[in-house]
């Protein structure tokens, strides 16, 4: 087997399961150097093939069962080579993303879709909720009339009124990584201004400063879902295999009331939940993020409306409200009214794109090094002086900071010619005065040549104390401009990284050494998604279109003691999720993933499991439970870890056998 770059060997660190890695160590070299011509698409083509037929003798042979080793497969060609040719190749077209990803209405249909007999009812409710003194109450009546997640109608959730039944919002919680946060108009179930209030008094009941969305939900998710209970539990049936009602379930409420009052005719139903939900991309094609979104929200069309009501309407299924007075259709789908003008539009000046590479961040670590910078605020400090530096001179000198090294040229210049003039008015006086010296050494001594000399001495007295004066001023001019020079090299090393700098710190593209990354949901840079499989599908799908291929890169760093463990750790948890989600039959066979369950599978210590389960896989865990109800320490009883450990089976050996205690070079 020949043995393969150091990039590609690292880059099979995001494969996600042991087989898959061992795969791909085999059959990576074939396609590592594919030139991008029709022959070398031939051969990816063969190769994705190949690889599929693998996973088929594995017994992963549908799409479905596949997508999570092929998104693997994808995530490390691109890690290779962003632009990868093999990339157009391996992986699914759009027709069989959609079968997996998108649920059809044969798929819903076939979900037995529980009827809503009373969604009036449910509405009015709903209002009571949003009048009461209580919190949970209040809660429960905002995630019903907006369909809100708990903890953005307890924290995050901004409304403002559009019209009398719709409102704007922002704050998702699941907008992250976005630069400008997502706002949209979304339709409520009772009027927009009782939204309104009651969020204001949601807010001062409730004082949720420095909490995350994990602790938020922990707090009072479970009150929530037992005002929701006592509420709506004869109007709203629960779902099957559970005997209660919980807030995340009122999503697909809303959402099956809100199209069936609002949606116009002509919009897809699919389209409308997906916009009024937030899923904005949801039905561009390519684009992997929105897909993963429905894919996990699958839960949300657990509902329809009864025929009966249906009925009721005289068959109509969509907008039956969009007549009544104060009813407006949400600007996603309205039609906008041209009028005529004489006046001509600005034209606006275009944003450019930042486009940041390999080779550009790797000259802001080399800045960093060079400048032996500990930390990413020490760097970005020394970035933004060196900006202000340039703005200063460009001030001092009147011209823009980009014509600074122009100018501090042309002074420079300016100096060296002022000090060859007095170079040569210096030399012109030293002959004057020889000359003089002469006349009187030839002609003997009178007074008028005494007088002459005299005042030739006391000339050139003056024209030295004058010479002085100009070196000195010279000398000063000149370390003035070395200083100028090394400011100007550092403002022109740094000038362009600025902005790229602070993109990266923006998008997250960039962890400097020493420095602390930021997490999701602050100031600065908008974190990847928790989830680094859907944060990487979600890149490569961006990134289809073909981009400039960056510049070759030197092999990546060793990889410490600490971030192996935590990503053998990490790996662990997604092969348990990819058996809830694959395997397991019904919720007596699912498993809650927490620190008691992953002690039992794995020999690391407690410190790293926790590290990790409080990291950067929370927010994906937290989804994941939600999407099965897996919570509280009754959730595991019963089950049989050994069943656990069979149906892990080669994934779970593999990862306990490759677990190095020293990291080693590949």
């Amino acid at each position: 087997m020949a043995a393969l770059p150091p990039l590609a060997s690292k880059a099979l660190d995001k494969c996600s399961t042991q087989w898959l890695k061992a795969l791909l160590r085999e059959l990576l070299p074939q396609v590592i150097d594919l030139p991008d011509t029709p022959a070398g698409h031939r051969l990816a083509q063969q190769w994705d093939t190949s690889i599929k037929e693998r996973m088929a003798a594995r017994g992963l042979r549908t799409p479905t069962q596949q997508k999570n080793p092929i998104t693997d497969v994808r995530r490390v060609l691109k890690a290779i080579n962003p632009n990868h040719p093999a990339l157009d190749d391996v992986g699914f077209n759009s027709e069989e993303w959609t079968d997996i990803n998108m649920p059809s209405e044969e798929a819903v249909a076939h979900r037995s879709a529980k009827p809503l007999k009373a969604p009036d009812e449910i509405a009015r409710r709903a209002s009571v909720l949003l009048e009461s003194d209580s919190w949970s109450e209040i809660a429960a009546g905002l995630a019903v009339a907006t369909g809100r997640r708990v903890a953005e109608v307890i924290q995050t959730a901004e409304f403002e009124k559009a019209s009398k039944w719709s409102v704007w919002f922002s704050g998702a919680v699941k907008r992250r990584g976005e630069p400008v946060p997502l706002r949209f108009e979304l339709p409520t179930l009772v009027e927009a201004s009782t939204v309104v209030s009651a969020t204001k008094t949601l807010r001062q009941i409730l004082d949720t400063e420095g909490m995350s969305n994990r602790e938020i939900n922990r707090a009072y998710s479970n009150a929530i879902a037992q005002a929701c209970d006592r509420t709506f539990a004869d109007v709203v049936p629960t779902r099957e295999g559970k005997d209660n009602l919980y807030t995340h379930l009122f999503r697909s409420v809303y959402s099956t009331i809100a199209t069936f009052w609002y949606c116009p005719s002509e919009v897809p139903e699919l389209e409308f939940r997906a916009t009024v939900q937030g899923h904005y991309k949801i039905l561009e094609e390519g684009q992997t993020e929105p897909r993963r979104s429905l894919a996990a929200s699958r839960h949300y069309f657990d509902y329809e409306i009864a025929d009966k009501v249906i009925a009721k309407h005289k068959g109509q299924r969509k907008g039956v409200r969009l007549g009544e007075p104060g009813v407006e259709v949400i600007s996603a789908f309205r039609v906008p009214i041209e009028i005529e003008t004489d006046i001509e539009p600005q034209e606006k000046p275009a944003m450019g794109r930042i486009s940041v590479t390999e080779a550009d961040k790797q000259r802001v670590l080399d800045i960093q090094e060079e400048m032996n910078i500990s930390t990413q605020h020490a760097t970005m400090q020394m970035l933004l002086d060196a900006a202000d530096t340039a703005i200063s001179l460009a001030n001092v000198l009147e011209c823009q900071p980009v014509e600074v090294a122009e100018q501090v040229e042309g002074l420079f210049q300016q100096l060296e010619k002022e000090k060859r003039q007095g170079l040569e008015l210096q030399a012109k006086l030293s002959e004057a005065e020889q000359m003089l010296e002469a006349v009187g050494n030839n002609s003997g001594t009178n007074k008028v040549i005494e007088q002459s000399l005299r005042m030739a001495h006391e000339f050139n007295d003056h024209l030295k104390q004058e010479n002085g004066r100009l070196r000195g001023e010279l000398t000063a001019a000149a370390q003035e401009v070395e200083s100028l020079r090394s400011q100007l090299a550092r403002f022109e090393a740094s000038q362009q990284q600025l902005q790229q700098l602070q993109q990266l710190v923006s998008y997250g593209g960039i962890s400097l050494p020493g420095a602390v990354a930021q997490q999701p949901g602050r100031a600065g840079r908008p974190s990847v998604s928790s989830d680094p499989v859907e944060y990487e599908t979600r890149q490569v799908e961006r990134n289809y279109a073909p981009q400039p291929v960056a510049r070759a890169q030197s092999a990546p760093k060793e990889e410490s003691y600490s971030d192996q463990a935590d990503r053998e750790v990490a790996n662990l948890i997604r092969e348990i999720m990819q058996y809830n989600d694959q395997q397991a039959r019904d919720d007596s066979e699912r498993w809650l993933i927490n620190q008691s369950t992953l002690k039992q599978l794995t020999t690391r210590n407690q410190a790293i499991i926790k590290r990790v389960l409080e990291g950067e896989m929370a927010a994906e865990l937290d989804e994941h439970h939600n999407k099965y109800g897996l919570h509280g320490r009754m959730a595991n009883r019963g089950k049989d870890i050994n069943l656990l450990k069979s149906a892990l089976g080669l994934q779970l050996e593999q990862s306990l056998m490759s677990r190095p205690t020293l990291q080693t070079k590949s």
